[in-house]
């Protein structure tokens, strides 16, 4: 296995990482429990080692990144969506 290889499966599998929560919070609706700070910090510092990634030209760094990023982007959006206290809006 290269360091191109080793990088790209590194990245895929800490990328992963989340796919069970949105999976979770698509079948169930429940987001509850669900901090959004967490990937809210997520995503700033990915999309820091994202920039990095681009300032020294390195594919597995951009490539675990950009999906990292849309994953969490991803998880923000349910929280919001399916959040069970959100005000009603008042015309």
């Amino acid at each position: 296995m290269n360091l191109l290889q080793l990088g790209l499966l590194a990245g895929a599998l800490t990328s992963c990482a989340v796919i069970p929560q949105i999976y979770r919070a698509l079948r169930t609706r429940q987001v509850r429990d669900i901090s959004v700070w967490q990937p809210v910090l997520l995503v700033v510092g990915m999309g820091l080692w994202l920039l990095y990634g681009i300032l020294i030209d390195d594919l597995p760094l951009i490539a675990a990144n950009i999906f990292s990023i849309t994953c969490n982007l991803l998880l923000i959006t349910l929280k919001y969506v399916y959040s069970e206290k959100r005000a009603p809006s008042k015309a």
